[in-house]
């Protein structure tokens, strides 16, 4: 899955040569080779053996659930470690396994409360899939260790034929596979226990208990498991050398093999190069560096038998003095590395044959010396890097002095990458005190990689055609004897007398001797050498003759036929074996950890020098050989499915570091892009109309050093990108990287990690005291403006430096731009949602548009409170500045300060949001809204569930049966005021929700209306189709499609019958229409579904209820009462929703309503005061059935008409209520889309014109 990015292309599953670098030529014949320089030739690969097709059938199966151990621990919950926020608050439901061993019952009391229960389910969706897999995981392992014994077993009772375990350790073959078994399996242990830690382990087996007891998929064998696999107490890396007493034997000891048959593969590796990797290494100080590979595996299956490390005494200084004489940190498997004085400082044989040989002065001696030989390898590489210097030429002629540099560079790096690392404090104080420096150890190391790349590129062509090319110079040497031969038969056209026939019989018979040549065998090749000698001494020696001497030109013909002979020597000489020299050598496998602290030098060297990227290229390139092992091992077992596991897995992971050490050029590209960005020249300022002479020749000036500056910058920015440009693609095991892509995802990944910086910047701090907008802690509209237009000014100033540089690094500035922005929003988004809606982050690898390697903060560095991102801080802003119980305002989409009249949020304060968010973040700032919305209406209905018992909707709905329609009467005016004075303790708080509600729908109106204007300034012709496309009403066109006549074509026929279903495809379309739509603001608010209400559930008597609130709050309230924000006995509601009178005059008002758009107050219009109450209403009867809206309208009519009966009685005092219930009504009919002529089926049409004349 993770060789599926852009750029990334997967080889073929089980290509006929292994993956990697150099690895891919020469591994042909690798083995052959091996056996060949063995002496013996292994038969045990072949396929009529059983033997060995059982053992490399094993040793395939076991490098799988390595890879897939590794897979699962980079993959670990954090709260199954006991680390990370969740771990506190999941341990209760997380146990180990304590709770076996507790009270009878406990297992079943770890859920036991609506706490625990509610933190169970929670604790099970994010880690059950783990502990599933974790499960089968420690089953393979058990099942590998059970089918390595019974192997051992069966090959030690003879029932393989014709095979023994002498017979198998004589193969060529054999003595390399066993070892590799047995070591195996204690690889699989150490790195079990280090990557995936004990508690761990007990915590998923526990959870995969619970989750599968008395289903069909409990195990049988869970005990087998919990007991092979319980916590080790295993301490940290760091703190091995105070680790309990009988690790990790006793763990060892949980999987026991055949003792005789441990003893004897220790005993052959003791003695035997099972690898023949000596041949490779000319020099005895290279020796421990010949043998890592079996030094590694030694290591692991000295646990096995561990009597060998206590009381062995004369075979462990045999071991040590053999395999670890100069390091003791060595190796092991797949780039883990162990410090053998501290893992063999408790076994006494094993710490006296380490004791005699690494001391102080010992390990004094080899730095010093290795930091010498690093300095001398450096000046040699140097030489041939120099640009031109390594030739085919020089390549064949000096391949004994290159490998020797080449073996010097990569035993030395190598012993200064691991020994180091050693946690034995006296050696530690030695390599603090002169150690080389790590950016020289990281420059060798790069160097040598490039020229080992140089010379396979050099060689690799040579070898392919070197028959080719000794038939070519062979030829061509026997042609300068032809030429001379006739030259001196007195023939040639220019000179003809020349003649001289001893001569001519010479050169004839050394044109035969070179005919004659052969070199197809290797005793061909072998007696080569000497017959070119001869005849290359005797040309030289023919040369001093008189004749001969005194003509240049035929000292030319056969001083080329010297060299085409000599050349010939050298062509024989390259073979498949010197390739296989170099990649032996060249091995970089026991440096996967070991690099990893070197990566912060890999960026100070491409800060340092651009063209590096070549360089660490080819460092990647010698990385990728840690497929070698496992894949060469899985292709002889011809397993293909094997193959993808292991492959996939160790080239994501090359990929993935690759990536992230290229991920340097674009944070030093967006280190200079902000430089760009706070220069004048990025985006020059305006000058005045008028200016003098003085002011203009300033402005030059200082516009003239920032463009300056501004070219600095970009010729740096493409500096950089020369080296990504000039590099070539890299194949990494079994996925093709290519360096431009990586920089594309890096940019990306830049990109979006700096907009998510400006982001977390934007942070908005009420008001302390007071202001325009109110008492202290209330937001006014500076407190809104100053940040998010501060804001604004830094992303137009980095947008345009961008768009400055585009060019250099081939991008489009402003697609990526817009592509980066609407990612971060949406991630941000996607984790504000969840914890709004569930109160609680969802899991990182299953979060859409997450980059494990860019992941995004949440909470970010400017998150207060309970705002963890930008998104819920600009809606609670927004929410502030429209509070109702400071402010007036709405429908317009416009809000004023209550006390004043001012504007509070209109649409230039939105045009600033716009500038500085965009328009994602316009988008996802609303859809933020329409969560809390949503949240609200499950509060809502909670409420109201919870609220209204059966009696009081008895009472509601008597209410409502006992009115006399429009022509109510003063009783029933005065019941249903009597009732909702009674109801308030339950309208209120409906009427509060409802308010908020609406408050939250005229925001997202507003920032609807904002998107859809530049929506169609921008892109109009876009905007026009998907309007169109909005209400074209494509399902039913669709379903149209599907017509009974089978002459016309259908749908089908351009869906294809395998696809998904029409009905699907039309629903996923409507889903994208939906979100587009969304997106430009086409989607009305009010019209939109919060929450699912089923059919028949709908509350009988809501009706009634949400009336009686209304009633309430149609009441003139008086200013202190209105402000108060607290409910009074009159109803006032906490939430400001009450219709308010001014007590300014009339003159006042008038005066400040010139200065709001279309000359009237802001307080003397009675809608706007209740227009958060009616968007929230009508947004509830939207998902409610029409009846609840026809009794509600039923109920008011009933009190208009009673109001009117009263009137008649002389009260007029009521008369002003229902004025001001008719204008909220009118307001209601608008949001809710239906005419104002609507409202005379309950009110007469004549009252309503009569209220509207008083």
């Amino acid at each position: 899955q993770h060789c599926g990015a852009p750029g990334l292309r997967r080889a073929d599953p089980l290509p006929p040569q292994p993956l990697g670098h150099r690895s891919r030529d020469t591994a042909r014949t690798r083995g052959a080779m091996e056996s060949t320089a063995r002496g013996g030739r292994g038969q045990l690969l072949s396929e009529a053996d059983d033997c060995g097709r059982c053992l490399i059938r094993l040793l395939s199966r076991g490098h799988a659930v390595v890879s897939e151990l590794q897979r699962m621990a980079d993959a670990l919950p954090s709260a199954l470690q006991g680390e990370g926020p969740d771990a506190k608050r999941l341990a209760s439901v997380l146990p180990d396994f304590r709770v076996f061993r507790d009270s009878e019952g406990a297992i079943d009391r770890v859920a036991s409360t609506a706490t625990l229960i509610e933190l169970d389910e929670e604790s099970r969706e994010l880690h059950e899939r783990f502990a599933r897999r974790i499960y089968r995981l420690l089953g393979a392992i058990r099942k590998y260790h059970s089918d390595l014994s019974s192997f051992l077993e069966d090959l030690d009772r003879g029932r393989f034929a014709s095979h023994s375990l002498e017979e198998v350790l004589r193969d060529a073959d054999g003595q390399q596979l066993l070892p590799e078994a047995v070591a195996l399996l204690g690889t699989m242990l150490l790195l079990l226990d280090e990557r995936l830690p004990g508690l761990a382990r007990e915590r998923a087996l526990v959870l995969f208990y619970r989750v599968t007891v008395g289903s069909s998929d409990e195990p049988h064998d869970f005990g087998d498991i919990c007991r092979l696999f319980q916590d080790t107490k295993r301490p940290p890396e760091d703190q091995l050398i105070i680790r309990p007493a009988g690790y990790p034997e006793k763990y060892f000891e949980r999987f026991p093999l055949q003792r005789q048959a441990v003893r004897i593969v220790i005993g052959h590796l003791q003695t035997h190069d099972i690898y023949g990797a000596a041949r490779h290494y000319a020099l005895a100080e290279h020796r421990s560096h010949s043998l890592s590979a079996q030094a590694g595996l030694l290591y692991t299956i000295l646990f096995f038998e561990i009597g060998t490390l206590e009381s062995e005494s004369a075979a462990m200084r045999e071991i040590v003095n053999r395999h670890f004489g100069d390091a003791w940190v060595i190796a092991y498997a797949l780039g883990f590395t162990a410090d053998l004085l501290v893992m063999w400082a408790p076994y006494t044989a094993a710490r006296q044959a380490l004791g005699a040989t690494i001391t102080t002065q010992s390990v004094k001696q080899l730095l010093d010396k290795h930091v010498q030989r690093l300095s001398d390898t450096k000046w040699q590489i140097a030489n041939y890097l120099v640009e031109g210097a390594l030739t085919e030429e020089r390549v064949t002629t000096e391949m004994s002095e290159l490998l020797s540099c080449l073996r010097q560079a990569n035993t030395t790096i190598r012993w200064l990458l691991l020994q180091p690392t050693t946690l034995d404090s006296k050696i530690q104080a030695i390599f603090k005190g002169c150690a080389a420096p790590k950016e020289q150890v990281l420059q060798a190391l790069v160097e040598t990689a490039l020229l080992e790349d140089r010379v396979h590129n050099i060689l690799k062509p040579l070898v392919a055609r070197r028959a080719k090319t000794l038939s070519e110079q062979r030829a061509s040497a026997a042609q300068n004897m032809d030429d001379l031969a006739v030259y001196f038969s007195g023939a040639h056209a220019l000179r003809r007398h020349v003649r001289n026939e001893d001569l001519e019989a010479w050169f004839r018979d050394k044109q035969e001797l070179i005919d004659n040549l052969k070199f197809d065998s290797q005793e061909d090749a072998l007696a080569l050498g000497r017959k070119v000698a001869s005849l290359v001494r005797a040309l030289k020696q023919v040369q001093e003759y008189h004749e001969i001497s005194q003509q240049p030109q035929i000292r030319h013909f056969l001083d080329d036929a010297c060299v085409l002979l000599e050349g010939m020597v050298r062509t024989v000489n390259l073979s498949e074996e010197t390739l296989l020299t170099i990649t032996t050598v060249a091995d970089l496998s026991y440096a996967w950890k070991a690099l990893g602290a070197y990566q912060q030098a890999m960026y100070a060297l491409l800060a340092k020098s651009p063209d590096s990227v070549k360089g660490l290229r080819a460092l990647f390139l010698k990385l990728a050989s840690i497929l070698q092992v496992p894949l060469r091992r899985i292709r002889q077992a011809k397993n293909s499915s094997h193959y993808e596991l292991v492959s996939g897995y160790y080239s994501t992971r090359l990929e993935q570091f690759m990536s992230s050490t290229l991920q340097e050029i674009p944070r030093l590209h967006f280190g200079l892009l902000a430089q760009i960005s706070e220069c004048g020249t990025a985006k020059p300022g305006n000058l005045g109309s008028r200016i003098n002479l003085t002011e203009l020749n300033e402005y030059a000036c200082k516009s003239e050093q920032s463009r300056q500056n501004v070219t600095l910058l970009a010729q740096r920015v493409a500096l950089l990108m020369r080296g990504i440009w000039e590099t070539e693609v890299a194949v990494l095991g079994a996925i093709r990287v290519e360096p431009r892509v990586v920089l594309l995802e890096g940019l990306r990944r830049e990109l979006a990690c700096h907009i998510e910086r400006l982001l977390a910047g934007l942070v908005f701090a009420p008001s302390s005291g007071g202001g325009r907008g109110g008492s202290g802690g209330v937001m006014c509209r500076q407190d809104f403006m100053g940040p998010v237009l501060a804001l604004a000014r830094k992303v137009e100033a980095f947008r345009s430096g961008f768009e400055h540089v585009q060019d250099y690094l081939g991008v489009s500035a402003l697609q990526l731009w817009h592509q980066e922005m609407g990612r971060v929003m949406g991630f941000l988004l996607h984790v504000e949602e969840h914890m709004l809606l569930r109160k609680r982050l969802p899991p990182l690898a299953a979060m859409p548009r997450h980059d494990r390697n860019a992941p995004i903060a949440f909470p970010d560095s400017g998150a207060t409170g309970g705002n963890g991102s930008f998104i819920s801080r600009t809606a609670n802003a927004l929410q502030m500045l429209t509070d109702t119980k400071s402010t007036l305002g709405g429908l317009c989409g416009e809000w004023q300060v209550a006390s004043s009249g001012e504007a509070q949020l209109d649409g230039q304060a939105l045009e600033v949001a716009y500038r500085a968010l965009g328009q994602p973040g316009f988008a996802t700032v609303c859809k933020y809204l329409g969560f809390l919305v949503c949240g609200w209406m499950r509060k809502l209905f909670r409420f109201i569930a919870a609220n209204l018992s059966s009696e009081l909707r008895g009472m509601l709905v008597k209410l409502v049966t006992e009115g006399n329609g429009a022509g109510g009467s003063a009783d029933d005016a005065r019941m249903l005021r009597s009732a909702a004075q009674r109801l308030l303790s339950t309208s209120g708080p409906v009427m509060d929700i409802l308010a908020e509600i609406g408050r939250l729908q005229l925001l997202r109106r507003r920032l609807h209306g904002m998107l859809q204007l530049h929506a169609q300034l921008h892109v109009p012709v876009a905007l026009e189709a998907l309007r169109a496309l909005d209400g074209a009403g494509l399902m039913e066109a669709g379903e149209l499609a599907e017509n009974d006549d089978e002459a016309l074509p259908s749908v089908r026929n351009y869906a294809g019958d395998d696809g998904p279903s029409l009905e699907d495809m039309m629903l996923r379309f409507h889903q994208r229409l939906a979100s587009a739509s969304e997106g430009v603001g086409l989607g009305n608010p009010l019209r939109q579904f919060y929450k699912t209400i089923p059919e028949g559930t709908s509350v009988e008597g809501l009706d009634a209820l949400l009336a009686c609130g209304i009633i309430v709050a149609a009441k003139s309230e008086g200013k202190s009462s209105a402000s108060s924000g607290k409910v009074s006995s009159s109803g006032t509601s906490r939430f400001g929703w009450h219709f308010r009178r001014s007590d300014r005059s009339g003159a006042a008002a008038a005066a400040e309503g010139d200065h709001a758009e279309g000359g009237s107050s802001a307080i003397a219009s009675r809608g706007e005061q209740l227009a958060a109450l009616a968007a929230g209403l009508a947004t509830l009867l939207q998902h409610l059935p029409k009846a609840q809206t026809e009794g509600l309208l039923t109920v008011l009519g009933i009190y208009l008409g009673g109001l009117c009966q009263e009137k008649a009685f002389g009260k007029e005092q009521l008369w002003s209520d229902g004025a001001h219930l008719i204008d909220f009504l009118e307001c209601l009919l608008e949001l809710l889309g239906l005419p104002r002529e609507h409202l005379a089926g309950f009110v007469p049409q004549g009252l309503l014109d009569l209220w509207h004349v008083h």
